[in-house]
């Protein structure tokens, strides 16, 4: 294969096409525009040419290009590389005047080059190496090129600095593009899309309008969006979302866009797809779940592989063993019922070893973080999780997530939940005694207080179907949630009740609260019940109640 790049010898370019292809025969281009007319020539089989840094952000002559060329080719790959730029001169930090390299090189090392060279003028070129090579014949001592220590190397130049750029993480993302009739390349699983939008003109809105069809119609995750110059005063969108033409969602999206957009004549250009290629490379790529075959654990399951990781199901029912599980995750979540939750953990705690992470997904924490830190090796992560929602959620998005780090949360904990975090979920960071405090008020209590209501109800009225013509919309919410409670799972009930050890002591306050003001009421004593309202609501405040106020109006709506 002849495989082009921005050359001369000796750039991250060639490095890059190197490392993507070791037999191809790479073929050195001057410019950008020229690599992507050799590649539709015929004289080269794929182009790889730099598009975006995590430091300076997207290179826009490719980007351009890109457009520029839509209908003649298609990106059909994209490569990260590491970079670690060099400063190479013949002179001194005191006789450099003028620095040359790439506008992009350039901004990576701002930050170095003001504070080491404030005074010296910052020059681009059309290449790395075309600078080094350049100064490497002139040997001016008033010039310095910044590039590819290989390079200088390679051209004689010495490095006056090493590692120039403004991160230690400086990585460079390569675009492959191949001629269009080759068509889009085959979904991998983990892809994405590159799309254009291009107004014809400015017009308010055409941006929001676009990411609302995007994100807010179809669930997409934006990876990337850049603007460009149209050359006419206006701007052109490039953006990166999750996932595959061949996808039924993407496809629909487009779709919408293509409609919504066309009356404002906005064109809707898909430039290619491609596996995921993201500057932070995950550590976490497969997620274990133990117990995963019940409703929450097939609904995890799905909304995991949706975001690109491979997922694996053990239970007492599957041919995949707690062991063989646990050999292939980078994640373990345990997702069993409470009771069977220690013995488990005891079970396939000790299996983890270094690069692992143990997650519970159980509504108390106390007990299985603690047996969780006690199973697992000291070297395994340990993070305790409980996704406060059913397998009813449409998605994550809204949905309350707590979790209750450990002191063996580390970077595979942040990860995982980052994963969270992206789609959508309201993440709240607690400990176990503070979040089984609120659990024991938000579940043992919501549901004790449900079941003395039912009952109160069945001895006092003999037609159900009559509490509805006298009920106010306080009272319909409080019916509702009595019929949500009477249709949980009997053991799950049980089970609430039974482990969360702060359920008891929550369950006799509500009684003995209870207690006074019903001998109050008995006694029409009407300023104590007075009293507990003013007490109530000056602890809970102004803000609180004018929130539930405004959810609870909003329900009435509906």
């Amino acid at each position: 294969m002849r495989l082009g790049y921005l050359g001369p010898e000796g750039t991250f370019g060639e490095e890059a096409a190197r490392s993507y292809q070791r037999d191809a025969t790479l073929v050195p281009k001057p410019t950008i525009a020229g690599a992507i007319a050799a590649l539709l020539g015929g004289s080269l089989d794929r182009v790889l040419l730099p598009i975006d840094n995590v430091i300076a952000g997207p290179v826009g002559e490719t980007l351009d290009q890109l457009y520029l060329q839509r209908d003649e080719i298609v990106i059909a790959d994209m490569r990260l590389l590491s970079v670690n730029h060099a400063l190479g001169s013949y002179g001194t930090q005191t006789s450099i005047e003028v620095i040359r390299s790439r506008d992009n090189t350039l901004a990576q090392c701002g930050q170095f080059l003001s504070e080491h060279y404030p005074s010296a003028r910052r020059e681009a070129v059309s290449s790395t190496s075309a600078a080094i090579r350049e100064l490497a014949q002139s040997r001016d001592k008033a010039a310095a090129a910044i590039g590819n220590p290989l390079a200088m190397e390679r051209y004689g130049l010495p490095v006056v600095a090493h590692n120039v750029s403004d991160s230690d993480n400086n990585r460079m993302r390569f675009v492959l593009l191949a001629r269009h009739e080759e068509g889009l390349r085959a979904p991998t699983g983990r892809d994405a899309t590159s799309l254009v939008l291009a107004p014809p003109a400015d017009r308010v809105g055409i941006l929001r309008d676009a990411l609302q069809i995007i994100s807010g119609n179809w669930g997409l995750s934006l990876m990337a969006m850049h603007s460009r110059p149209d050359g006419r005063g206006g701007l052109r969108f490039h953006l990166d979302v999750e996932g595959h033409m061949d996808d039924d969602t993407v496809a629909a999206c487009v779709e919408e866009l293509e409609r919504a957009l066309g009356d404002d004549r906005v064109g809707v250009h898909v430039l290619g797809c491609y596996p995921r290629c993201s500057f932070i490379e995950p550590k976490i790529k497969s997620i274990g779940i133990i117990g995963g075959t019940g409703a929450m654990g097939q609904w995890l399951k799905a909304t995991f592989a949706h975001a690109g990781y491979d997922v694996l199901i053990a239970g007492r029912k599957t041919d995949l063993t707690y062991a063989e599980c646990v050999a292939h995750s980078d994640v373990v979540l345990m997702n069993v019922p409470i009771r069977n939750t220690d013995e488990m953990i005891s079970a396939v705690g000790p299996l983890l070893g270094k690069g692992q992470l143990l997650v519970d997904n159980t509504s108390i924490k106390t007990q299985p973080v603690a047996a969780m830190l006690k199973a697992a090796g000291a070297e395994v992560e340990v993070l305790g999780m409980h996704t406060v929602f059913g397998p009813e959620a449409a998605s994550l998005h809204g949905q309350n997530v707590v979790f209750t780090r450990t002191d063996r949360s580390a970077a595979l904990s942040e990860e995982f939940e980052h994963i969270f975090y992206k789609h959508g979920a309201r993440i709240t960071y607690t400990d176990c005694e503070h979040h089984d405090r609120q659990m024991a008020f938000h579940q043992n209590l919501e549901h004790f207080t449900k079941l003395v209501l039912a009952e109160v109800l069945c001895e006092s009225f003999d037609d159900p179907d009559s509490l509805d013509r006298f009920s106010s919309p306080n009272s319909r919410a409080s019916l509702a949630t009595i019929g949500r409670v009477l249709h949980i799972d009997l053991d799950l009930l049980a089970q609430i009740q039974s482990w969360n050890l702060q359920g008891p002591d929550m369950i006799r306050k509500f009684i003995d609260v209870a207690t006074r003001l019903g001998q109050a009421v008995e006694k029409n004593d009407m300023h104590a019940l007075q009293k507990s309202v003013e007490k109530s609501a000056g602890q809970l405040g102004h803000r609180f109640l004018a929130d539930m106020l405004a959810r609870s109006r909003e329900r009435d709506k509906t």
